[in-house]
């Protein structure tokens, strides 16, 4: 039996979990960005509503830069169980087991990436469900009656 269907959402899902891997990399870097620093303090200097006393840029900055490193651990994580969920697939080697990855991945690495992962979430719990339900096709067996006289 082929799992294309299968592969082709996890695939889509681990690009998607990519790009959340690499957002959350683009803002893991800005912690050490003099430049996002600054813009960062001019925009809590020119908001009314938001005393400047009670917020510190470096405590945002390193909110920021632990969430975003959290964003790419899970991204990473969520590639790599789709790589090996493939393999899985590939040949009927083990669908259940890849459907139970792609479903308890699929649930987790959502939140672990705060959201940003949520199309590779779906993705991933399509084939999920996918890898799981189809049933390989039982050949068809044509007996003749046999009569008796």
């Amino acid at each position: 039996m082929k799992r294309t269907v299968e592969i082709v959402f996890t695939i889509i899902g681990a690009v998607f979990f990519g790009l959340a891997l690499a957002l959350g990399a683009f803002f893991a870097n800005m912690g050490d960005n003099p430049q996002a620093r600054a813009e960062l303090e001019s925009i809590i200097n020119q908001d009314p509503n938001v005393d400047p006393d009670q917020i510190s840029v470096d405590q945002l900055m390193n909110a920021m830069s632990t969430g975003a490193w959290t964003v790419v651990v899970a991204g990473l994580i969520a590639v790599a169980l789709g790589i090996l969920c493939i393999v899985f697939l590939k040949g009927n080697k083990k669908p259940k087991a890849a459907g139970i990855i792609l479903i308890v991945a699929a649930v987790l690495l959502t939140f672990g990436t705060f959201g940003l992962g949520l199309f590779g979430g779906i993705a991933y719990l399509i084939a999920g469900i996918t890898a799981l339900v189809r049933k390989p096709k039982s050949p068809v067996v044509n007996e003749e009656p046999t009569e008796t006289y």
